[in-house]
């Protein structure tokens, strides 16, 4: 498989994911108004912790958590690269190019830049 098909890989990948993850944060958020979840309870713990977990086993560096958490999903345009290259993340292919190159620098520690465009 090509650089670009690994892209378009991890780009579908992450269109999933973060599609996953508006669906179940809008869910949690509906059964909290309706007061049928504590956000501090164990059900509402143990849903995020095991989606969190699910994102660990598809990518261990942590793009996928820093780009949804931090980045809002791109909404923030926060900057991240490694190698002092660093470059706007505001989409699903944006990330994508980004965990492609990393994992052809694995040595590498990625770092995260969270200074706006």
């Amino acid at each position: 498989m090509n650089k670009q098909e690994r892209i378009k890989q991890w780009t579908a990948k992450i269109d999933k994911i973060v599609g996953n993850y508006k669906e179940l944060s809008a869910a949690c958020d509906v059964a909290h108004d309706a007061g049928c979840l504590d956000i501090d309870g164990q059900l509402h713990t143990a849903i995020w912790k095991s989606f969190d977990v699910l994102m660990d086993c598809v990518e261990q560096q942590e793009w996928l958590e820093w780009y949804i958490y931090d980045n809002d999903c791109g909404a923030a345009k926060m900057k991240a690269g490694f190698n002092e290259v660093v470059n706007p993340i505001k989409n699903s292919r944006d990330l994508a190019k980004l965990i492609v190159e990393d994992g052809i620098g694995m040595t590498d520690k990625p770092y995260h830049i969270t200074d706006k465009l």
